[in-house]
């Protein structure tokens, strides 16, 4: 496949590397020659000094033939355009990355399907460092959160059948998880033991009180 990469943000540089590494096509556009020329010397991504607002840059990047591109420098207006000029150019897919959650809006508004708030991702995942400690891996889409688990010696959800701990409506666990294998809901949770739970983002304070009522100690 082929993708474009607006933008040497840090996270412009390692999609393009995953992207390269899973074997695909990656053209990667930024205006900072000293940053394309530093950056190109120690990656398989094709990189080309241009500004991805321009539409001669897009073309130059053969923006009609890409699987998809994707929009990451630092100014969401810059985004915002480049993704308008790419889709209208035939790009089959358009991403941005959304660096202010206040634009958030603006990009809907334009039709744009994807947005990322890296910042919004980061706080959350450090408040669920604080405040759930027991939650290893959290994920937060529009529409509900996913949270993994690894049960530990202690929890008061130890022993206990997944029936047996109330689900509250809105709230799920999905999988269990045991050296490799997933289990039925009829086992009894042990140590080490990984859960998987999705929470409807109009029931997080009873995802919460559930969390914190089956995964703490004591």
């Amino acid at each position: 496949m082929y993708f474009i990469i607006a933008g040497l943000s840090s996270i412009g540089k390692n999609l393009a590397e995953l992207l390269v590494k899973e074997g695909n096509e990656v053209v990667v556009i930024d205006s900072d020659e000293a940053r394309c020329a530093e950056w190109a010397t120690g990656s398989d991504a094709m990189v080309m000094i241009g500004d991805a607002t321009q539409k001669s840059a897009l073309e130059e990047a053969r923006v009609k033939n890409a699987d998809a591109l994707v929009a990451l420098t630092n100014d969401d207006s810059d985004n915002l355009m480049i993704c308008m000029t790419a889709r209208e150019m035939g790009a089959r897919k358009v991403i941005s990355v959304v660096n202010d959650a206040v634009h958030v809006e603006t990009f809907k508004q334009a039709g744009i399907g994807f947005q990322v708030k890296p910042y919004d991702i980061v706080a959350k995942h450090i408040c669920q460092m604080i405040l759930q400690p027991y939650v290893k891996h959290f994920l937060p889409f529009e529409r509900a959160e996913i949270f993994e688990i690894e049960i530990e010696e202690g929890m008061k959800c130890v022993g206990k059948r997944i029936p047996e701990m109330g689900n509250p409506n809105g709230m799920k666990i999905l999988v269990i998880e045991r050296q490799g294998k997933y289990l039925s809901e009829d086992v009894t949770i042990e140590p080490k033991d990984w859960l998987t739970l999705i929470v409807g983002q109009k029931s997080t304070k009873k995802g919460v009180e559930f969390m914190n009522k089956c995964f703490t100690k004591g």
